[in-house]
């Protein structure tokens, strides 16, 4: 017995060693390896940002959102993903527990009668039947499959966020694809209420001409400035069926839905006649602008390294680091325990009895030798995709400050360019106003009015665009900041 525990003693020393060795090799924590400016506004400032698009109070918009994210194919194929490494995390854990197997089997030989080996007396034809149970499992004393259960689990994590990083964007793309069909049905009807009084000039010039009173020049000239209004609704049209079947598609319609988005109503409601044309300011039923929400002054640095993307990267840097430490790991040896028990026996009515038992214990050691330069590449592979993760990381650190800067900076711009617009809108509409008088009385041509029309329309289309972007803006923000998704309910 003495003899036997100081070998045993030693076994366990060495195994004792090994686990403690295989913790050099687990993934070191990722250090954060830039420097972030200071906070300019408090995260509480902000509230929760997960469903921002109902700040807008507009039930339309979150209906449309809220079927994007239920039905959107991007999202599909996000879903999928973490399905599939959901599964390669099962995967990796079952390779920390033990293999256990059933076999059975049934076998009748013949051996041949003219060799050395044969014997007068022996059977030539044999049967041999077993069953029994076999069990097989590696120790991990160097950590390379738990390495490998948490790269799999730091990949799951980050498809997950790949999953929130498409949300957010599509949430963003509903929204300003909204803002887009709505402004352009607004520019619609002002186009028609433009088309409109153009006819009803073009009527009382006509009638001029025809008294002596104007040549046909001034009549010409009205002609093509009305087609210039009509290949402009052609156009505001044309954008409107590719801005709804865009938003079909985001919304997860089917084919034929997609098709007949861009054949629907333009929404721009009865042309409006008359000089109140071009002065009405409420839009048609639908169509309609939010409301801009307040927006905090700054930029809080904490919400931006909260973002998907951002944590997709992390998550990826993370599994890296794992691959390289199962990459460490290889080159010690694999040791692995073996077990069978079972029955065999020559009659099957004796399988079970006690004679008939059978096992087997078994240790196991596999030493890489001649594949010490594959283990050496495969290691130095798995360092450079850590710094391919190290650089992507910080690249899309970087790429979110200048996301959030430019949105922060492109709402101030358009809030700005759209009260110069609203008030040019208003001059030029009491120039048309005057230039009507004008010419009523007899004071100037026709040519001044279609001029004073022209110069009213291009600003009020542009008022409405600066007014969307706006809107975009805003909702730019909130997509930089990573908003627009939330963590699933516990179970």
């Amino acid at each position: 017995m003495m003899a036997l525990r100081a070998p045993l003693a030693r076994s366990a020393v060495m195994l004792a060693l090994a686990a403690l060795g295989g913790c050099a090799v687990l993934p070191e924590p990722v250090q954060r390896i830039f420097s972030l400016p200071a906070q300019d506004a408090p995260v509480e400032a902000w509230g929760e940002l997960e469903r921002w698009w109902e700040r807008f109070d507009d039930a339309t918009l979150s209906a449309d959102i809220e079927r994007a994210i239920a039905h959107n194919s991007r999202l599909a194929v996000a879903q999928a993903r973490i399905d599939d490494a959901a599964q390669q995390v099962r995967v990796a854990n079952q390779r920390l527990i033990p293999d256990l197997s059933f076999d059975a089997g049934a076998a009748r030989n013949k051996r041949s009668e003219r060799t050395a080996t044969n014997f007068p007396g022996l059977p030539v034809i044999t049967d041999n039947r077993q069953l029994g149970f076999s069990a097989s499992y590696e120790l991990d004393l160097w950590g390379r499959i738990r390495a490998g259960e948490r790269g799999a689990i730091e990949r799951l994590e980050a498809q997950q966020w790949a999953r929130h990083s498409a949300q957010t964007s599509i949430a963003a793309q509903v929204a300003i694809g909204t803002f887009r069909i709505r402004t352009l049905q607004q520019q619609i009807r002002l186009t028609s209420a433009t088309i409109a009084l153009a006819d009803e000039a073009l009527e009382l010039i006509r009638r001029q001409r025809d008294a002596g009173l104007l040549g046909d020049f001034e009549y010409q000239q009205s002609r093509a400035e009305r087609d210039a209004f009509a290949v402009r609704l052609t156009d505001l049209r044309d954008a409107l069926d590719r801005t709804r079947r865009a938003q079909a598609q985001l919304l997860g319609a089917e084919p034929d839905e997609i098709w007949r988005a861009g054949r629907g109503v333009d929404g721009e409601g009865a042309p409006v006649s008359g000089a109140a044309a071009l002065t009405a300011s409420a839009p048609a039923p639908g169509t309609a602008l939010p409301a801009l929400p307040d927006i905090p002054e700054g930029l809080p640095s904490e919400l931006l390294l909260k973002r998907p993307d951002v944590r997709e990267a992390e998550a990826q840097l993370r599994a890296a680091s794992a691959d390289v430490a199962a990459a460490r790991a290889a080159f010690f040896p694999q040791i692995s325990l073996t077990g069978r028990y079972g029955y065999q026996s020559r009659d099957l009515s004796e399988l079970l009895v006690g004679p008939a038992t059978v096992w087997s214990l078994g240790l196991g050691l596999l030493q890489p030798i001649t594949n010490a330069r594959l283990l050496d590449a495969q290691l130095k592979a798995a360092r450079a995709r850590v710094r391919v993760a190290e650089a992507s990381y910080v690249q899309t650190v970087q790429a979110a400050f200048v996301d959030a800067g430019n949105a922060f900076g492109a709402r101030a711009t358009a809030h700005e360019a759209r009260q110069l617009q609203e008030r040019r809108e208003q001059e030029l509409t009491d120039t048309l106003r005057m230039a009507g008088r004008r010419f009523e009385a007899g004071l100037t041509g026709a040519l001044e009015v279609i001029d004073a029309r022209r110069n009213l329309l291009a600003a009020q289309l542009d008022a409405l665009d600066r007014r969307n972007a706006e809107l975009s803006a805003t909702v730019d923000i909130y997509r930089a900041l990573g908003g627009g998704w939330s963590a699933p309910p516990s179970p």
